[in-house]
Formats: C-alpha cells, sequence, structure tokens
C-alpha cells in the first residue's frame, strides 16, 4: 500500500490535508504530521511513531512545507535509512492532489518525477501570465 504524510510546521500540514480531503474525500492512507504545535516539539519521534503503523513493505511519500527546514531535514534522515520512502518538499495542493489521484500501482519515484516535471505543479506569477496572454493577443 502507499501511505502519505504531510508534514510541516504549524498548522498547514493538517490545513492542507484538510483541503485535500474536501476534493478527494478522506482517506486512511493520507496522514499529517503538525509539528511544533499542540505538544509536538520532537519530529524525530512523531515521524517514528507514525512510520511504526505502516507495513515495512508500504510506499511512504513524504510532503515536507520547506526544503532545507527542521521538519524536511529530519525527514531526509529516515529517506537515507527507511526503504520505499521518497521525500518531497515544498509541497502545494497541486502536487498533493496529483499524487492522490495517481497510478497507485506505478512506481512511486516515476510518479513523483512525472508530477514534478507537470507545469501544473508549479507556482505561477499570474500577473506574468496576464500580460503574456495580453501581447499574444496583440499579434
Amino acid at each position: 500500500m502507499r501511505q502519505y504524510i504531510f508534514a510541516s510546521h504549524a498548522h498547514f500540514a493538517t490545513g492542507i490535508k484538510e483541503s485535500t480531503e474536501l476534493l478527494s474525500g478522506a482517506r486512511d492512507n493520507v496522514h499529517d504530521l503538525s509539528m511544533f504545535v499542540d505538544g509536538r516539539t520532537d519530529v524525530a519521534e512523531e515521524a517514528a511513531k507514525l512510520l511504526a503503523t505502516f507495513d515495512p513493505a508500504d510506499d511512504v511519500i513524504v510532503c515536507t512545507d520547506l526544503f532545507g527546514g527542521s521538519v524536511n531535514n529530519e525527514f531526509t534522515k529516515i529517506v537515507q535509512t527507511r526503504p520505499n520512502t521518497y521525500l518531497v518538499a515544498n509541497m502545494n495542493l497541486p502536487l498533493l492532489i496529483q499524487l492522490l489521484f495517481s497510478d497507485q500501482e506505478a512506481p512511486a519515484d516515476q510518479v513523483i518525477r512525472e508530477i514534478l516535471a507537470a507545469d501544473d505543479t508549479r507556482v505561477k506569477f499570474v500577473n506574468d501570465l496576464l500580460t503574456d496572454a495580453d501581447d499574444e493577443e496583440e499579434f
């Protein structure tokens, strides 16, 4: 089975999980880990507790809020020691929705690479898109 962990500083992970549920429904294989709030201060401990609930053979895709942040750094250590664990930083809602609706039988690393390469997943500066659209209309 494929498990998903959304992990962040403060309540971002909980909130973005709620947003995915609004769009895709609640799923038993989607978990949030909001750190440095509600008494959660030890990322390693909280991550270990959550990972212990999974089958060791499960693929685990972890999405964190900030590359180089403390939550991401702790999961970087885990990825190096737990097989079938994949880490994606700088999560956003389009990324998560695409992951949840991806082919669950396809190799996780392949799915992640394809989604990250897709234009829909990238952050966009809408003002520039509007300017580009105006420029195209002039021709």
